[in-house]
Formats: structure tokens, sequence, C-alpha cells
């Protein structure tokens, strides 16, 4: 089963130039997907969405574009990794062992990422409270005795 890895780019207007460089990378067009938006989403709702998810301080454009590549191998990967960065992706994601027609749908990935976020977020450690104690005590001493 082959792994997807998933890019975010600021603007849908990278796309020509991403999908040439992949394919010069050696990848067939079967082996990625581009998603485009066909009505625009406001910059308010993708950023409020993203920054939930990643819980960082990315302003999205009004057009960003995803992009899920199909690998099968780490030389693949570093490939795609670097084509990534040459074309300035603002996040990233690798998933392992996940079926390339289930990657068609973004709802799918966006639901994979989500649960991944969660999972980062570690349970807080049990805290203990004292009970507080009215007054000052005998214990409390003023000065060098």
């Amino acid at each position: 089963m082959a792994s997807i890895i998933t890019g975010l780019f600021r603007s849908q207007n990278q796309s020509a130039d991403i999908s040439k460089d992949i394919e010069n990378a050696g990848f067939h067009d079967s082996n990625y997907i581009m998603y485009l938006h066909k009505r625009p989403i406001s910059k308010e709702v993708k950023t409020s969405i993203w920054r939930s998810f990643f819980n960082d301080k990315t302003q999205l454009e009004d057009d960003s574009l995803v992009i899920s590549v199909k690998v099968k191998t780490e030389e693949e990967q570093e490939k795609i990794s670097k084509i990534f960065q040459n074309n300035h992706v603002v996040h990233q994601n690798y998933f392992e062992n996940v079926k390339f027609k289930n990657a068609k749908s973004l709802a799918f990935l966006k639901k994979l990422a989500s649960i991944r976020a969660k999972a980062a977020v570690y349970s807080s450690p049990e805290i203990r409270h004292r009970s507080s104690a009215v007054g000052m005590s005998s214990e409390v001493s003023f000065g060098k005795g």
C-alpha cells in the first residue's frame, strides 16, 4: 500500500509550476491530485480552520492549493518533499498506508489531519490540590530566630 504526501500552498496560481516539477521528477499525472476550489472560500474561514487544526499563526490566502502525491519509496518521498519545499509549501503531511483512492477525498485527508492533531495533544498531568489553611500556622517564623 502506498503512502500520501499532502502539501498546502498559498495560491492556486502555483499549480502549473508544481505539477510541472512533479512530472519532471518522474511522477505521472495519475500519481497526484490537486484540490482546486470552484468557488472561493473566504480567507477568514480558511485561516480559522487551519489554526484550529495545526495550532499556528499561518495566514492563508483566499485561493490556497492542496496537492496530494502517492509515494511508494523513501526516495520518492524525498523527491516530493524537496519539490514542495522549493515551491514554498506552507504545511506538509505524510500519511502512511493510505489508499490513493481514499486520498481523492479532501474531506478524508482533513479527517486524518484532525485525528493526528488531536492525538498530538497530550493529556494534562494529574493536579493535586491542597486545602488551604485559615490564617498562619505555628510553622511560620519571622526573621532569624
